[in-house]
């Protein structure tokens, strides 16, 4: 996979996982099928990273870069607290199930703490997750968004505008 299609899903999950993560601002209906569609993008991340995983994981317990284990460590707790949540939040749907013909009746209260713990908890992973590629990020954002936009403008786009006083002279 290309680094900019990686930077693009990225980025798309990011924002959906920030627009998922306030129902208030996206009301019920979008939250839920927003949230099945990041469960769809959850998935085809992982595919798309799998090779990674594999590597990792079977190296772990061996004599691994330490930021390797750390990025691993996190991203299997952001996994855990993502299925929690995701499936939690299938369980307590008022509208996804519905659509496809699924009534469950009553659902505990449980499922309702679960669904909000592990969003949470996916939140402040997330966050660190965010850190630990925060290098990644920034030099890939420039490379594949900021550099293109600022081509659009051309060259004088990057110059900083310098403004030369006006000498006045008096009228004696």
């Amino acid at each position: 996979m290309s680094t900019k299609t990686n930077l693009a899903l990225d980025l798309t999950m990011f924002t959906a996982f920030l627009a998922v993560s306030n129902p208030r601002l996206t009301g019920n209906t979008v939250h839920e099928w927003l949230g099945a569609a990041f469960a769809a993008a959850i998935v085809t991340h992982l595919l798309l990273h799998w090779n990674w995983v594999v590597q990792i994981t079977r190296r772990f317990f061996q004599k691994l870069f330490h930021q390797s284990r750390l990025n691993y460590v996190i991203n299997a707790l952001f996994f855990v607290a993502m299925t929690a949540t995701i499936f939690s939040g299938l369980l307590i749907s008022k509208d996804v199930l519905a659509t496809i013909g699924i009534q469950l009746g009553e659902v505990s209260r449980g499922w309702k703490s679960i669904h909000s713990l592990g969003a949470d908890a996916s939140l402040i992973l997330l966050g660190v997750h965010v850190a630990l590629h925060w290098k990644w990020i920034v030099s890939h954002m420039g490379r594949y968004v900021v550099a293109p936009v600022r081509g659009l403008f051309g060259r004088r786009a990057a110059r900083p505008l310098v403004v030369q006083p006006v000498q006045i002279e008096s009228g004696k």
